[in-house]
């Protein structure tokens, strides 16, 4: 399912495969995200859902396979540069600067957005503290918008756990991306911080119009959130479509029969 009319999808991946020695990790993988979408992608343990991610994002280079990016391809650029043109991904566990406070760890995912020529004498000084302003307005932006705020000066690392996994994806939009790749954001949350993280997702979502590509086990998040899924097994790609679709699709139901995650998964 295309988007629409003439629009090009915001994320295009096509034909993306890696190995590993013997190993076929991820084969001949197609999707895509159209602007201010949110998409799942879900399957068992070992289906290849992180292997994509890494790839998508440049952590990983495919054996074959390309990604574009905002009709722009990335095959192969560095993470850092992808991030630059736009698409930020946070990772299963809690990827925060524990030592550091909670502004200063939005602080960190803004600055990593800005070309190293800002700090260059090249750069006038007026142009680096209009740079500092707004990325300032920014994090303060996103502490109101997560309910982080009154944690602002407290160390990432004395958080509580769920406040931590919010803070992850909220260091991830502070990057202000076109799109987000969020690896598993509901892992090891209780039923309350599932909700809260989804209430997250759609005000940040809702906010600035960004698309969101995400893995998850808790089913109840994916089918709140998402108006497609795409479904791996071993690797491949076994179904797509709306998560209506997706609950009756036999062979997503054959899939899992016997998964010890079936529920959640």
């Amino acid at each position: 399912m295309m988007p629409s009319g003439n629009q090009k999808p915001l994320l295009q991946v096509q034909g993306l495969t890696k190995r590993f020695g013997g190993l076929l990790a991820v084969s001949d993988l197609a999707l895509h995200v159209g602007h201010n979408e949110v998409v799942g992608l879900i399957g068992p343990n070992g289906a290849g859902k992180s292997t994509a991610f890494n790839l998508i994002n440049g952590t990983l280079r495919p054996t074959a396979g390309r990604v574009h990016l905002d009709d722009q391809e990335v095959t192969g650029l560095r993470p850092s540069e992808i991030v630059r043109r736009g698409l930020a991904r946070t990772f299963q566990s809690t990827s925060v600067y524990p030592d550091a406070t909670v502004a200063q760890n939005l602080l960190r995912g803004a600055l990593s957005t800005l070309p190293g020529s800002i700090w260059t004498h090249t750069i006038t000084t007026h142009a680096r503290r209009a740079a500092l302003r707004r990325i300032e307005c920014d994090v303060d932006e996103i502490l109101e918008l997560s309910g982080l705020g009154p944690q602002r000066h407290v160390a990432a690392g004395a958080l509580a756990y769920g406040h931590q996994k919010l803070l992850g994806v909220a260091i991830g939009f502070a990057t202000r991306p076109k799109i987000l790749l969020l690896d598993e954001p509901a892992a090891g949350l209780n039923g309350e911080e599932c909700a809260e993280l989804g209430r997250l997702l759609q005000r940040l979502q809702t906010h600035r119009g960004i698309a969101v590509l995400f893995v998850e086990h808790h089913m109840a998040v994916v089918m709140a959130l998402c108006q497609r899924i795409y479904v791996l097994v071993q690797g491949r790609k076994i179904a797509e479509g709306t998560p209506q679709q997706i609950q009756a699709d036999p062979a997503v139901i054959e899939a899992y029969l016997g998964a010890p995650d079936y529920a959640h998964a």
